[in-house]
């Protein structure tokens, strides 16, 4: 006869097990591991839920178990899991869940020691249905455990391993209840029944028992009243005369796990490495109560952490609540005083799905381990709210920007940079990581270079009919007036008489096509004035019949009724304004120069490029001169969009405009016009990125971006208060979580569909 193999028919299967490093976050509590310990508890299969069939095999599962890890030297401390693989998911789960924020990373071993380390193993001193002392707000069995760290030397190595095997909790009841039957007949509860402090009690106990048995032998408890208290009660009132305590008492309903402790001690040093592991071993001194935990030497054991059972270990009966003391990570407190263990020093929170993928890449997110890339939204509609950056000098905001910038042209989308900083390193900088034929520049240098002074991109032609060239000689009015009261004088804007004044003439002007500069000969002599007047369109004049009225007061009449000069008293504030402008000598060459070789925004904006308007602080020595020449150039790309918009109706065909201001509280004018113009201007779709070194320099422009559901880059270095300003849009992440933020991190407030994305990312890199 052939033999038949077992195999073919019957397989055990053996768990395989995942090793987890467990990173620790000053955020972390232990007040629900015990929620760890009752998910291991689940874990039990009996023999029937073990065994499976499949078609004509039957398999059987064995058991499994889970274990927690700590491992220490001198200068670090780990914590590990190991789990079957077959529930790696809910125990991950419930690890998060006890554990909100740490990082969880799969590892492929855990530290081990030699077959010669010293190894102790703890058992109850007393029956298991004693408890040890539970106290969820408590530490102290992990603080005392990390006490031995000081005294370590270099080349220490201590373990201190927990081994949980699910068991079946049905004769547990019965155990407890035989263990408090003990105690009311004063019997001896030693876990240990061997040894002279079990003998001597047991004997005391003996006594007690023929005391009781002589006594009841006496008095005839038929015939005569017994005492109130046994003359063995008055001897030995129980050998256990302590009330128990609340955790013992609920240990009876508790659910158990077979618990296995292992202490292991390496070191050089032989003395070293035996008083490191009692050092250990009397650390769990500390959660004594009820029951305590008393350490025994094992003269020699093969340390493997993935069997079931460790040879040679006692094993006792713990309740999921006493494991809470086992299942421990540091929190501030432990993290600060050991600065040595490895921890997430902010909380990690995950990047929505959403903002996993887009154009524009801010960073790279680390979440429980996991790596993940977040960009800024990419929705239709979001993606063109406002940008804040938020860092010091030197934090990182240059080089975020050319990735940002980098990644929105290589998207077909436009970038403008406005830089009126020193010698405009910053849209250098921006420049040098782009080909060179994706770079416009304009820049303050020369004479040659200068572009007129002027909104060109609204010139009236012969095509326009009577409202679209009354509607562009407007609009370019507009944006003088802004700019004109951009520059500052005693008066913070233009009385509305002046303003008037300058209305007209700006229409009269623009309507036939004249430049800036002739708006202000207008206002200041009466013969050009009356020149462009007399060169109105003759369809224009009934539209512009008031405002020529308005003109015309300003001349000044002789006796005889001829037109000798100009009443310049009614336009002193404007007149100043001019001659402010004038003193700075780029801003006069500009405002002389035609505008006939300018380049037109409106066409520039729908190519995909850096378009980099340099006013350096060698053309522009004030911060007034550069606030003009950057409030004349962000109407001017304001104007650009709006005239677009009129071109192109359909939004979806509109290059997207990202325009970069970096210092933004330099020009306060041009602030206070993109405070103006800033919840309008996604639907240009233009995007505001701006920055500063705290939202405190941006006072007038500080509230409309959180009204325009603008988004924040705090980066490493910030101070408290930007945290205090977006505290609550912040929450859950603390002010100290902000202050801990390692260097090119940044703490993100991001907006997208769904609200607000709040997490932490390391800074794109600098492009090579």
């Amino acid at each position: 006869m052939n033999g038949i193999k077992l195999s073919k028919y019957f397989e055990i299967i053996h768990p395989e097990y995942v090793y987890l490093k467990l990173t620790p976050t000053y955020s972390v509590r232990n007040q629900s591991t015990d929620q760890i310990a009752k998910a291991i508890c689940s874990l039990y299969r009996n023999l029937a839920q073990s065994i499976h069939r499949y078609e004509k095999k039957i398999f059987y599962e064995a058991r499994s178990k889970v274990a927690y890890y700590i491992y220490i030297e001198k200068n670090k401390a780990e914590f590990y899991f190991i789990i079957p693989k077959a529930y790696l998911q809910l125990i991950k789960e419930k690890i998060q869940n006890a554990w909100k924020g740490i990082t969880i990373k799969e590892v492929d071993k855990v530290p081990m020691f030699s077959d010669k380390a010293t190894k102790y193993y703890l058992t109850y001193r007393k029956e298991d249905g004693l408890s040890l002392a539970v106290d969820k707000r408590a530490n102290t069995l992990l603080s005392s455990l990390l006490n031995v760290i000081p005294v370590m030397q270099e080349g220490d190595k201590i373990g201190i391993f927990y081994n949980f095997v699910p068991c079946s909790q049905i004769s547990w009841r019965a155990e407890y209840e035989k263990t408090m039957q003990k105690l009311k007949e004063g019997a001896p509860i030693d876990r240990q029944k061997t040894g002279f402090s079990y003998i001597l009690k047991m004997l005391f106990y003996i006594i007690v028992y023929i005391l009781e048995m002589v006594e009841n032998a006496i008095f005839d408890l038929t015939k005569t009243e017994k005492q109130e208290e046994s003359l063995s009660d008055l001897l030995f009132k129980r050998l256990n005369t302590t009330e128990l305590s609340l955790a013992t008492r609920k240990k009876k309903d508790a659910s158990i796990i077979n618990t296995q402790i292992l202490v292991l001690s390496e070191s050089k040093d032989k003395v070293q490495e035996n008083n490191n592991a009692r050092a250990i071993c009397s650390a769990f001194n500390r959660i004594s109560e009820d029951n305590e935990l008393m350490p025994k030497k094992i003269k020699k054991i093969d340390f493997k952490p993935n069997v079931l059972y460790l040879p040679s270990v006692e094993r006792i009966k713990t309740s999921t609540d006493e494991c809470q003391n086992f299942l421990q990570l540091p929190g501030r407190e432990l993290l600060e005083e050991h600065n040595c263990i490895e921890k997430i020093e902010t909380q990690e929170t995950e990047v929505p799905e959403e903002l996993q993928q887009g154009v524009m890449c801010i960073g790279e997110n680390i979440y429980r381990g996991k790596k993940q890339k977040a960009y800024l939204s990419n929705d239709f509609e979001y993606r063109n709210l406002t940008l804040v950056v938020i860092g010091p000098t030197r934090a990182g905001k240059t080089t975020l920007f050319q990735n940002l910038s980098k990644d929105a042209i290589d998207h077909g989308e436009c970038n403008i940079a406005l830089d009126f900083i020193a010698e405009c390193e910053f849209s250098n900088e921006l420049a040098e990581v782009l080909p060179k034929h994706k770079v416009l520049t304009i820049k303050y240098d020369g004479y040659d270079s200068l572009q007129g002074l002027g909104y060109n991109e609204v010139k009236i032609t012969e095509n326009d009919d009577i409202f679209t060239a009354y509607n562009k000689a407007k609009i370019q009015c507009n944006q003088l007036i802004t700019l004109v009261n951009s520059i500052n004088t005693d008066d913070k804007v233009l009385a509305p008489k002046m303003e008037r004044y300058l209305e007209s003439a700006g229409l009269v002007t623009f309507i036939s096509n004249g430049a800036i500069n002739d708006v202000f000969s207008v206002l200041q002599n009466h013969r050009i004035r009356h020149e462009y007047i007399d060169k109105i369109p003759t369809e224009q004049l009934n539209n512009l019949h008031e405002y020529i009225l308005n003109l015309k007061e300003l001349d000044e009449v002789d006796k005889e009724g001829y037109i000798v000069g100009t009443r310049l008293n009614l336009i002193t504030g404007i007149i100043d304004r001019l001659n402010k402008l004038k003193r700075n000598t780029f801003l006069e060459m500009s405002l002389k120069k035609n505008c006939d070789d300018n380049i037109n925004l409106v066409n520039e904006i729908q190519k995909p490029q850096l378009i980099r308007i340099q006013m350096p602080e060698s053309a522009f020595f004030t911060k007034e001169e550069r606030d003009i020449v950057c409030t004349y150039w962000i109407t001017k790309i304001w104007l650009a969009l709006q005239i677009r918009k009129m071109k192109i109706k359909d939004r979806s065909k509109h290059v997207k405009v990202n325009i970069f201001v970096d210092e933004l509280y330099q020009v306060e004018n041009t602030q206070r016009f993109i405070t103006d113009k800033l919840s309008q201007m996604a639907k240009f779709t233009a995007k505001m990125i701006i920055s500063c070194h705290y939202l405190g320099q941006i006072p007038i422009i500080r509230d409309e971006l959180k009204s325009a559901n603008s988004s924040y880059m705090l980066i490493s270095g910030c101070d408290k208060d930007n945290y205090k300003e977006l505290k609550d849009e912040l929450y859950p992440y603390t002010v100290e979580d902000l202050l801990n933020l390692k260097r090119f991190h940044s703490l993100n407030l991001i907006k997208y569909e769904k609200g607000y994305a709040k997490f932490i990312t390391k800074l794109p890199k600098p492009i090579k």
